[in-house]
Formats: C-alpha cells, structure tokens, sequence
C-alpha cells in the first residue's frame, strides 16, 4: 500500500501496551475497552492497517459500539483546556485508577481512551435522539416487528470506525485503496459487503492537532455516520436534517466550533461566529433564511450556503429542544421507508417528510417555517 521509500523513514520505538490499562481484561472492562487489538479496521485487521501505514505509531482500541485507529502524538494540556481535560480524566480515572491527578501532557494511550469515552458518550446522545436503545436493533433483520436495520449497530452488522492520522501522508494512502481517489479531508465510507461506517480524518493541520477542536469534529462526522446507518445505510437521508444533526451535536461540545461541509470532505471553518442564534437572528431578519419547501429537495451539501448552514442548524436545534418525541419519528420515518417488496427505498423522500410533517406534528412545509421563525427570531432570555 505504501511505497518501500515512506516506509524506510526512521521510526519511534513502539509502546506495544497501553501503560494505563495493561492490556488487562479485568481493567479494560472497568474502563469500557473491549480490547487494544488486534481487530478490523477498515477492510484488514489492525495489525495490517498498522504495517501498510508509516506513522511513528498506530495504536488501536474498541468499545462497545466503535473502533479507533490513532497516531496522535502527545499533546500539552494547555492552561485554558485544564478545567475541561480534568473533568475528563476524573471521570476516566473512576475506571482507571492508575490515571495520575497531576497531567502536564497526554500521551496518545491517554488521548485514545478519552477520545473513545466521548465517543460512547455520543453514541448515548444520538440512541437518545433516536429514542432507541442497543435492545432495538437485532444482529439480523427480522420478519415481524417494526423495521430496524439489518444488524445490532444502529441498523448496521458492525461497528463504527475512526482512523485518526497524525498526517495526510497516511490519510490518503489508506482511503485511496477503497475510494480510488485521494480526499485532502475528512472521508466518510460505507463498506456493503461488511456492513459498517468508517470515518478516515487528517489531524494535521493546526487547530486539529488540539483536541478541544478535533472532537467536536469527530462528532460532526460520527452524527453523520449514525444517521446514516439508522435502519441500515441504503440510502442517503436528507441533508438538511442530515447536516442538521451533525451541526447540532458538533455545537453541544463547542458552540465555537463549525465543520464546513466541501467537496473534498469535511473540515473545521473558523470563519463562522460563535454564536449561531444569533446569526440565525439577523438572518430572519434580513431575510435570507431557506425554506422547508426549498430544502426537502436539496441533495448536495455545496447547495447550503453560509444562510443554509444557519437554516439547517437552527431547524433541527428547535426540534430537539421543543419536538422532541416527534422528531425521534421524524427521524425514524426518513429512514425506514420500505418498497413493495419490503426493502429499504429513498424514492421520493420530499414527498415522504411532508407526509411525515403533516402526521407527526400537523404541519404543512409553510406551516413549519411560522413556528420555526417565530421561536427562532426571540432573543435569548436573560440568564440563560
């Protein structure tokens, strides 16, 4: 995969187990680690993954419901991140005893376990979302009972995966296998035959070097992945619920953070303000929001501008915070659309949400944008 001269560069002495778990299966379990590998990754195991990519060091660790492959390096615990990296590692050291109190830097094992229990902890928010639980979804598709996917990971047979490259180097050399193109960002895959969702991301640029803005990326792109493996991934879902989602669960970890949706991935913007209700504000009223109308038939992320990212957000913020139940229906409604036949089928999706708008909340697309606008436009209430 990689060519004899990459692979010749000098490389790091290896730290084959986790110095804070042991690789112990009594502690692991403490700490919600299933293992440290071997395991899939990809279309090889992680043994493979790791021989066909130079890095200084792959390390690899699964949970419950995801994979992670990192060459993350060390990071300093800058003075500003300590209250937040503390409140981590006390939760972690609940587990793992052997977690110091006084942390100057985390080293990668340190980083991939706490990466991997905010990936947990986000797997938690979107079932709660969803309104669905690890109960709901059988390991194959059954006959009797509502539809749920073809497997027991949000509809999908396998868990998800994130590869996290310290460099683009790695970063294309392992997505241009199954692609067959080389993407400067993020890439999203669904792999059919295996039945599971895997996120490749670049870290090597300035601000994703840092975790306080490289796991609100993550989850930018894990909302996208779950969302789209609800009820198994064998159609697109709608994009501005789609993008929606991801927006939102982005902005609940920092509302300073945006991913910006290119043809070549997915990266983290810093052009965007802070505060998203308030540009969503001035937006309503300038004039400039989208339509409901206008986006059930919108397919292609390019389509949002700078007003449409604000739009899609701000829907599916106000969903979440005032329809909930409704939009775990609206949600599962989307994505469980069966032919004839009883199979999976995206045929027609605008006709199907305003279906879906008109029988779980008695909406029409116009009727939607007058409750949206209405609590969209009030300003925030003074001490909240």
């Amino acid at each position: 995969m990689a060519s004899s001269a990459i692979l010749a560069l000098p490389q790091k002495p290896k730290v084959a187990t986790c110095p804070w778990c042991k690789n112990d299966p009594v502690l692991m379990a403490a700490a919600g680690v299933v293992t440290h590998g071997p395991m899939p990754m990809g279309t090889k195991t992680s043994v493979e993954f790791a021989a066909d990519l130079p890095a200084s060091q792959w390390i690899f660790l699964e949970t419950a419901h995801l994979r992670w492959a990192s060459s993350l390096p060390d990071q300093k615990i800058d003075l500003d991140e300590r209250v937040r990296v503390d409140a981590e590692l006390a939760r972690l050291r609940e587990k793992l005893p052997s977690v110091p109190k006084e942390v100057k830097k985390l080293d990668p094992w340190l980083r991939l376990h706490l990466i991997a229990m905010k990936g947990e902890d986000l797997y938690a928010r979107f079932q709660a979302l969803l309104r669905v639980t690890d109960a709901d979804f059988p390991a194959e598709r059954k006959t009797d009972g509502p539809f749920m996917g073809a497997g027991q990971y949000l509809g999908e047979k396998d868990k998800f995966e994130v590869s996290l490259h310290s460099n683009r180097t790695t970063h294309n050399l392992f997505t241009k296998e199954f692609s067959g193109a080389q993407v400067t960002n993020a890439l999203r895959w669904h792999f059919p035959g295996l039945h599971k969702m895997h996120a490749s991301l670049p870290c090597e640029d300035a601000d994703l070097r840092q975790d306080k803005w490289l796991f609100p990326h993550i989850a930018h792109n894990l909302s996208h992945l779950f969302f789209s493996a609800y009820k198994h991934f064998s159609y697109d879902p709608p994009l501005w619920l789609d993008e929606g989602l991801a927006l939102c669960l982005e902005k609940e970890i920092d509302p300073r953070s945006t991913t910006n949706e290119g043809e070549e991935g997915s990266f983290r913007d810093a052009t965007y303000p802070s505060d998203w209700s308030d540009a969503t504000r001035k937006m309503l009223a300038r004039g400039r929001a989208k339509t409901m109308a206008e986006l059930m038939y919108m397919k292609e992320v390019g389509a949002l501008d700078r007003d449409g990212l604000f739009t899609v957000w701000s829907m599916v913020r106000f969903l979440i915070d005032t329809q909930a139940e409704g939009l775990a229906k609206l949600l599962g409604g989307v994505k469980g659309q069966l032919d004839e036949q009883g199979l999976p089928t995206g045929k027609d999706l605008p006709s199907l949400q305003r279906k879906l708008l008109k029988d779980v909340f008695a909406w029409t697309p116009q009727a939607f944008d007058e409750v949206w606008r209405a609590w969209a436009s009030q300003p925030p209430v003074a001490g909240k």
